[in-house]
């Protein structure tokens, strides 16, 4: 039977709870303050956008529209009940983040969009920042979490050793100021196992009322914790399987945790019911990864009859999904030299009952959210459906501590037994943070000497475009059609269509939703979004010209265009030019020149940045 508790020199575990506060200090000041670049994930952008909204008192609202509901909204309106864009509720994310950025929004005047547009030379938007600190403060408060739950677990040698990975793990960094909800996500999961280890001494001491009251708590941090994304509602399921099969009476126990939970996701899911029918509202598109057609496809066209399921190659999709989570297991918690080593603790029987029962309801969390990710076809480290993640502490504690217990098994005690130690997570932080420290020299010259005009997120994001260059030639009334939606509405608080892939989806439903809500598309906005060539090895989708016609659809001749001016600068060439009649005389598929081109709707060009950024819009077309 191993050892749960290693002991350690009071010395030695003063200096690792020191070193494992300053590199905390340190690596939030580090990643906040000096090689901040500005946010660079659609999802966090969309979030922040919706803060705003609420942060302004428009409620759940979001600019960044999706066409399948603008069309399905377009088609429910009415004369007593228009379609209204100034308010367009968002259910695609869950609350509890968004309310977090909205509160630093408004703390920090950045709900007033006007008054904070970038005015300096610099290329970042300072509310990025706003947003990233939201994030980081959340990380921050994970980790003491995490090293009050480990110590509560093992020690604090373990308990800072854990943190001290956790602070220098470069995907771990990128999560603290991305903006997505993870470090809140985090957060809830490490209270739901405060809780439940509680539970668990007081059930193992017949305590079986307090015990039921701390599951009952456990359960309220999970609920929390979908709130904070809807993914999370994986982990409860995990948790009140395990539930079931561990506390007596059988099911018990779950049935609170159910109700709690039920209770606490009730109002968003009643939202979501009066908004789109489903009580799950569009989070079903996600679906579409494994079953074919990809969720990104789904959410652009006009309805779902254009993109439908492909259920023919759903096993296949959600067995090679299933396998992605586990040959990216390493990398989607953090790179951490310790993690993997919890499998092997999955086999060590621990002294205590509590140690052993907490182990056993982490797994059995991990395995469902496993399911979860597959069925939603979750794969890359960096994603706002991510699970993996949150489980970084816990597995890294396990897996470190049967590292520890292996060591003590070589019966070499006092100082040489602490050296042993140092030297062996000494040795695992090294490897663990070799990512980090490899980008480590670029981000400090990048953040030092460079400062706030430093490079942003470029390709494909440059703030400066929008927030001034795109709101200076556009009203907030009416629509922008872009390949990047929530940039636009985050940078440039402009209402923005994701741009379908289809023509006659745009002619037939789109515009005639759009202009039931009294408003009218001003222009179509191209960026490196469509036309970089981001590398198969990136993406896991084709490439260049071949990326550009799959993900562009009818609209690929207007994505490469700002490539081909790059190329022959000095032609003033229009691609959409030559596509104004179809190939087919007996086709009725709307051509693409009839629409933007010289000779079509939106005829003036007008370069935001260069032509990598470009905003085509009417003749007439003016400002604010």
């Amino acid at each position: 039977m191993a050892e749960d508790k290693v002991s350690g020199t009071s010395r030695g575990t003063l200096v690792l709870r020191l070193v494992a506060a300053v590199l905390l200090l340190s690596m939030c000041v580090f990643k906040l303050f000096l090689t901040y670049r500005g946010m660079d994930q659609p999802v966090a952008m969309d979030q922040a956008q919706i803060a705003r909204s609420v942060a302004q008192g428009n409620g759940f609202s979001t600019k960044f529209l999706r066409p399948i509901e603008v069309v399905k909204k377009g088609q429910a309106a009415s004369a007593q009940n228009p379609l209204n864009l100034e308010k367009f509720a968002d259910t695609n994310h869950a609350p509890l983040n968004i309310v977090a950025m909205a509160v630093a929004l408004k703390l920090t005047g950045y709900d007033d969009f006007d008054a904070k547009r970038i005015t300096d030379s610099g290329h970042s938007y300072a509310g990025d920042r706003v947003i990233a600190a939201t994030t980081t403060i959340f990380f921050a408060i994970a980790m003491v979490l995490a090293y009050l739950l480990v110590a509560r677990l093992f020690d604090e040698v373990v308990a800072a050793s854990t943190v001290i990975f956790m602070v220098l793990s470069d995907l771990l960094l990128q999560y603290s100021v991305s903006g997505l909800p993870q470090p809140l996500m985090m957060c809830c999961l490490l209270v739901a196992l405060h809780a439940l280890l509680t539970a668990f001494r007081c059930y193992n001491s017949q305590d079986r009322d307090w015990a039921m009251l701390y599951v009952g708590l456990a359960f309220v941090a999970m609920g929390l914790l979908c709130l904070s994304g809807w993914m999370g509602v994986w982990l409860a399921v995990g948790l009140l399987i395990f539930c079931c099969m561990y506390f007596r009476p059988a099911g018990a126990y779950a049935l609170i945790g159910a109700i709690v939970v039920g209770l606490i996701v009730a109002w968003p899911l009643m939202r979501n019911n009066s908004e789109t029918g489903s009580i799950l509202g569009n989070a079903m598109l996600g679906l579409y990864n494994s079953f074919g057609g990809g969720e990104e496809m789904a959410q652009r066209a006009a309805n779902l009859n254009n993109a439908p399921l492909q259920g023919k190659g759903f096993v296949l999709n959600f067995l090679g999904y299933t396998f992605g989570q586990l040959r990216g297991l390493y990398v989607n918690m953090g790179s951490i030299l310790v993690v993997p080593f919890f499998f092997l603790a999955i086999f060590n029987r621990y002294r205590r009952d509590e140690v052993q029962a907490l182990k056993w309801a982490v797994f059995c969390m991990w395995v469902f959210a496993c399911i979860g990710m597959a069925l939603f076809g979750i794969e890359s480290p960096m994603n706002g459906s991510q699970l993996a993640v949150l489980f970084t502490p816990v597995f890294a504690a396990y897996g470190l501590s049967l590292v520890f217990n292996l060591l003590a098994r070589n019966r070499v005690e006092g100082a040489t037994f602490n050296q042993m130690r140092g030297l062996t997570i000494f040795l695992m932080v090294l490897v663990s943070a070799g990512p980090f420290l490899s980008t480590l020299p670029k981000d400090l010259y990048m953040g030092i000497w460079l400062g706030n005009k430093s490079r942003p997120q470029y390709p494909p994001y440059y703030p400066p475009a929008l927030n001034n260059g795109l709101v200076d030639v556009t009203n907030p009334r009416d629509v922008v059609v872009t390949d990047q939606p929530w940039a636009v509405a985050w940078y440039a608080n402009r209402k923005a269509l994701w741009m379908p892939t289809s023509t006659d989806d745009y002619v037939s439903f789109i515009e005639p939703a759009i202009q039931k809500s009294e408003a009218q598309i001003q222009g179509f906005l191209i960026t490196p979004s469509s036309h970089s060539a981001i590398t198969t090895e990136v993406t896991g989708e084709p490439g260049g010209m071949s990326g550009i016609i799959s993900n562009m659809g009818d609209f690929a001749p207007l994505a490469m265009e700002g490539k081909i001016l790059q190329m022959v600068p000095r032609r003033n060439v229009a691609l959409a030019d030559f596509f104004i009649e179809n190939v087919s005389a007996s086709s009725t598929a709307q051509p693409l020149g009839q629409i933007v081109s010289s000779r079509g709707t939106f005829s003036k060009r007008v370069p935001l940045l260069g032509s990598d950024i470009m905003y085509y819009c009417r003749p007439e077309a003016g400002g604010r």
